[in-house]
C-alpha cells in the first residue's frame, strides 16, 4: 500500500465534494457528522502538500503541527462531542468520554509546545516524530475517547464506524506502527465517507415518509 500527495489530495477532493453535499442538505442535528468529511478533507489537503514538500527534500513543521492538531487536538473532542449531541440517551456516560478527550487534548498541547517535531518520509508514508512520554495510557485514553464513545452510543451509525476504524487502527498498527498517525487519519478519513451516505440515506426516508403522510392526510 502506498500513500503519496496525489492520494491525499484526491481524499481531500472526495471528502470535501460529498461533504459539502451533506452539509447542504442535512437537518440541523445532523450537520455535526456532515462536517466530519470536510474536516478530514482539510487534514488531508495539509499532508498533501507536506507530501509537496518531503519529496523535494525539506519539510514543513508548520504543516505538521497543522495535522496533528487535527489528529490529537480536535478528534479527541469533537468525535465524543458528536456523538453526545446526537444521542440523547447514553449522554450521562458519553460526557465522561468527552472528559477524557480533553485531558487527552490537553496532555498533547502541552507535549508539542515543549519539544520539536520532525516530519519524515519512511515507506512512502508520514512520519510524525516528536517527544511522547507515557505513549501506551495516553494511546489507550486518545482510543477511549475516539472509539468508546462510538461503541458506547445506541445509535447503529456510530457503532458500525467504531467498528471499522477500530479494525482499521489495529491494521495501521500492526503494519504501519512508525507513521500510524498518518495512516490512521488516512483510513479514518476514507471511512468518514460512511457519514455522507447516512445523511443521504436519512434524507431520501425522510421524504418517502412525508410523502406517505401527505397521501393519508389527503384519503
Amino acid at each position: 500500500m502506498c500513500f503519496s500527495a496525489s492520494a491525499s489530495f484526491i481524499a481531500a477532493g472526495a471528502l470535501a465534494t460529498l461533504g459539502g453535499i451533506s452539509l447542504a442538505s442535512a437537518k440541523k442535528k445532523d450537520k455535526v457528522l456532515a462536517a466530519i468529511p470536510i474536516m478530514f478533507s482539510i487534514q488531508q489537503f495539509c499532508e498533501g502538500i507536506q507530501w509537496l514538500y518531503l519529496n523535494s527534500g525539506s519539510s514543513s513543521p508548520i504543516l505538521g503541527y497543522f495535522f496533528l492538531f487535527f489528529a490529537f487536538i480536535l478528534w479527541p473532542i469533537y468525535i465524543p462531542v458528536a456523538v453526545y449531541i446526537l444521542d440523547k440517551k447514553e449522554r450521562k456516560i458519553l460526557g465522561w468520554f468527552i472528559f477524557v478527550g480533553i485531558a487527552v487534548a490537553i496532555y498533547f498541547i502541552t507535549i508539542l509546545m515543549m519539544g520539536p517535531l520532525n516530519v519524515l518520509k519512511i515507506n512512502s508514508c508520514v512520519a510524525y516524530y516528536f517527544n511522547f512520554p507515557f505513549q501506551n495510557v495516553v494511546v489507550l485514553a486518545y482510543m477511549l475517547a475516539i472509539i468508546g464513545s462510538f461503541f458506547i452510543s445506541s445509535l447503529n451509525i456510530f457503532r458500525y464506524f467504531g467498528i471499522v476504524i477500530g479494525f482499521l487502527g489495529l491494521v495501521s498498527w500492526f503494519f504501519f506502527a512508525l507513521t500510524f498517525t498518518s495512516v490512521w487519519c488516512f483510513f479514518a478519513a476514507m471511512v468518514s465517507l460512511m457519514f455522507f451516505f447516512y445523511i443521504r440515506y436519512k434524507r431520501e426516508v425522510n421524504k418517502m415518509l412525508e410523502k406517505v403522510n401527505k397521501g393519508v392526510l389527503r384519503k
